[in-house]
């Protein structure tokens, strides 16, 4: 029997999700502004239970909203599976053959992956520094097995996608992408040589992949209704003692960020090219404010590309390759720094302790998971589910952190965007393309 007290209380949860639907269809209120108003709604509902509501009553409550808040995680994960071997194998068929392949897109998809090794290190050390996650309280929220990684050798062992049909469903997401791969650069080597055979391959992807982003961005949709659950059902069993831990995510997210800006990209500019990094960043500030402000790669992208060609004088064909790709590939901050983090604040919340072999996985899967984002909605979201589903821990931990990410989410943006413009200046002064003269005599 459903006592009086947990009806009305659900009654008040409905109200909230009600004051959300009006929000976006009577009001037409921006995604950020209604997962910030559920974020909110969440906080005073859960901490009204927690103080105001005993046991039993709040256990019935915390079950039924759960429904809510989880049943959002669960649709999350459902899309990982389709959705990640599609978006690696069509980033890789963007290009034309393999002579470019191994030239520019060799060099590009090299400083991709480098600048995405240092990020997920940047991530685990500062999110390790600040602590992120502990003192959260919500140990018994549920029980948790330590995670069970065996050996290395055992491990990368199993990376070797021997079946990658069970791969796909025992959620075994390394084997998946290493698959993927290989698909990928088998179908640019025949797209080199026959691209007429490779045509209908190539439109039953693009197809299948217009598909699952249209299934993701209605999922993603979603998100207010699931931050509202997730949020209340968070705080109606840790209270006030959960609030601090987010504020400390967000400043070792920023902090992590900058670190990215001023070492690895600073360092790639003044070891390598032998710029001046703050010259750099003001010739490249227009593109970089756009990414802030808007909050996406791709929306910035006709930006980036004229920044790069008119502002850092990067060669037209350079600029037009690397910014496509890597508006859609290159992710150091949602594919490196976010995961790793929401990795290590997993950890401390739930009280799982990272061995080494950890942190190397969480690294390793961030890295290779960045490659396949095809300008997946919320890409943060997805690298960090695919990064804490492989290496074994809880998932609910993006539901958690997700009442802050439209904060973390602005300066998550503009690092990708500098990644990418970072990139474009090291290829094309390897190349020989780059205007070193005009960028200096540059003034503005």
């Amino acid at each position: 029997m459903i006592s009086v007290t947990t009806v009305f209380a659900l009654m008040v949860f409905l109200l909230a999700l009600g004051i959300l639907v009006l929000m976006k269809r009577k009001f037409s209120l921006g995604f950020t502004q209604r997962i910030a108003t559920a974020f909110f709604l969440g906080v005073a509902f859960g901490l009204g239970v927690f103080f105001l509501i005993e046991d039993p009553a709040s256990g019935d409550i915390r079950r039924w909203v759960s429904l809510v808040g989880f049943g959002y995680v669960d649709l999350l994960k459902m899309l990982i599976i389709p959705l990640v071997p599609t978006s690696i194998i069509a980033g890789l068929l963007k290009l034309k053959d393999t002579q470019e392949l191994k030239r520019m897109g060799g060099r590009t998809l090299g400083l991709f992956l480098l600048t995405a090794l240092a990020a997920g290190i940047i991530g685990l050390t500062v999110g390790s520094l600040f602590s992120v996650g502990s003192g959260t309280g919500i140990e018994n929220l549920a029980v948790r097995e330590p995670s069970t990684i065996g050996s290395v050798f055992t491990q990368f062992r199993n990376f070797i996608p021997s079946n990658p049909v069970k791969a796909a469903a025992d959620m075994n997401i390394i084997p998946l992408v290493v698959f993927s791969l290989f698909i990928g650069v088998a179908a640019i080597m025949v797209k080199s040589s026959a691209q007429d055979t490779i045509k209908p391959f190539e439109s039953l992807l693009d197809g299948f992949l217009a598909i699952m982003l249209k299934l993701t961005d209605s999922i993603i949709e979603l998100t207010p209704y699931g931050v509202l659950g997730l949020t209340s059902y968070w705080l109606s069993s840790s209270g006030l003692s959960a609030l601090l831990p987010l504020a400390l995510f967000v400043v070792a997210v920023i902090v992590a960020c900058f670190v990215q800006l001023a070492l690895v990209y600073g360092g790639l500019l003044f070891g390598v090219v032998h710029i001046n990094p703050l010259k750099f960043y003001q010739a490249a500030s227009p593109a970089l404010v756009l990414a802030f402000t808007s909050r996406s790669s791709l929306g910035s992208l006709t930006m980036t590309i004229n920044t790069m060609v008119n502002r850092l004088k990067v060669h037209p064909r350079v600029a037009n390759f690397v910014a496509p790709i890597g508006a859609v590939m290159n992710m150091d901050a949602c594919g490196g720094i976010f995961p790793a983090m929401v990795s290590v604040f997993a950890a401390n919340a739930f009280g799982i302790e990272l061995t080494a072999l950890h942190y190397v996985l969480i690294v390793l899967v961030s890295v290779i998971a960045s490659i396949g984002s095809a300008a997946v909605p919320m890409g943060a979201t997805a690298f960090t589910i695919i990064t804490l589903t492989t290496v074994g821990l809880p998932v609910e931990a993006v539901g958690m952190v997700a009442g802050v990410d439209f904060i973390v989410d602005m300066f998550r943006t503009a690092t990708n965007v500098a990644g990418d413009l970072t990139t474009s200046v090291v290829v094309s002064d390897s190349l020989g393309d780059f205007d070193r003269k005009s960028f200096n005599e540059q003034r503005w």
